[in-house]
């Protein structure tokens, strides 16, 4: 009887979530990359319970239809169908790059750090009356690009679009006018390798930063941004598995709130900008 009984509550242990089979996740990805098994090394150390595999073109893994498919980057891989697999997110992709994977995964965490959050850094390094600067390509990229600000936030901005003048020396010298800064939006059309160059000069020559659009800029010359590294992307990978499991929804596709503030020490230097303490400086944008 005794034998019996322990039977059965070892069968109901086993059929509770907890005590059942731990996941098995799947980073799946084009090709081997260092973020890719940066991201593995960081997710490993968070959740060590789980089960997980890196699945590439080279080195396909075979995916069971109950796994976790974490797309890491834009491509899917041609040798996997993700509509078969309906525990599946996107991570490392942009906000359009997310919005395009919606019908093949059941959320993102998208890689650019959100305007909004870009705006509150630049009201706190750089404050004061004036406007912030702001390029925007045309009304549908102007529409988009703002989409996700306040009415305050909107009235904190200059606006200029690049349609309405010839080249984008004259939007520069009209977006530059009476404006303490300039913010930069996620979008490549306006920030990129043929153009940051030009877009640093000019602003400095005026004696403004400008802010953003990503970390990549600061070593061309930016002031200073927000972004999240492969920790704070598998933070948030481990939010969105947790939140699963504990709802079985997924969390909307969304940016990731956790993030880093970096500056480049050497354009503060160079226009004397006195730079708030770090800590405080993280404190206050949590605050806003």
């Amino acid at each position: 009887m005794m034998i019996f009984y322990l039977r059965m509550v070892f069968i109901f242990l086993l059929s509770c979530p907890l005590f059942a089979g731990q996941d098995s996740i799947v980073l799946l990805a084009e090709k081997n990359s260092p973020a890719l098994n940066n991201l593995y090394k960081n997710l490993k150390s968070l959740k060590p319970d789980f089960n997980y595999v890196i699945s590439t073109k080279k080195t396909p893994a075979i995916i069971k239809a109950d796994d976790l498919v974490i797309l890491v980057g834009a491509k899917v891989p041609d040798y996997v169908d993700l509509n078969s697999h309906k525990k599946s997110m996107a991570v490392l992709v942009t906000e359009q790059q997310g919005k395009q994977l919606q019908d093949q995964v059941q959320t993102s965490i998208w890689l650019e750090p959100p305007l909004s959050r870009q705006l509150t850094l630049a009201n706190l390094v750089i404050p004061g009356d004036k406007k912030i600067g702001f390029l925007v390509n045309g009304e549908e990229n102007k529409r988009q690009q703002l989409s996700r600000l306040s009415s305050t936030q909107k009235a904190m901005l200059k606006v200029v679009d690049l349609n309405d003048y010839e080249n984008i020396n004259q939007a520069l010298f009209h977006v530059l006018k009476d404006t303490r800064l300039l913010l930069g939006g996620y979008e490549r059309d306006i920030y990129n390798a043929k153009t940051i160059k030009n877009i640093l000069i000019t602003s400095y020559r005026q004696q403004k930063v400008l802010i953003g659009p990503s970390r990549a800029y600061l070593k061309a010359g930016s002031f200073a941004t927000t972004f999240s590294d492969l920790n704070q992307v598998a933070l948030r990978i481990v939010d969105v598995i947790d939140h699963y499991h504990s709802s079985a929804n997924w969390l909307k596709p969304d940016y990731n709130p956790y993030y880093r503030i970096v500056f480049n020490q050497q354009v503060a230097r160079s226009l004397n900008i006195q730079m708030m303490d770090g800590d405080l400086l993280e404190q206050r944008m949590r605050e806003q």
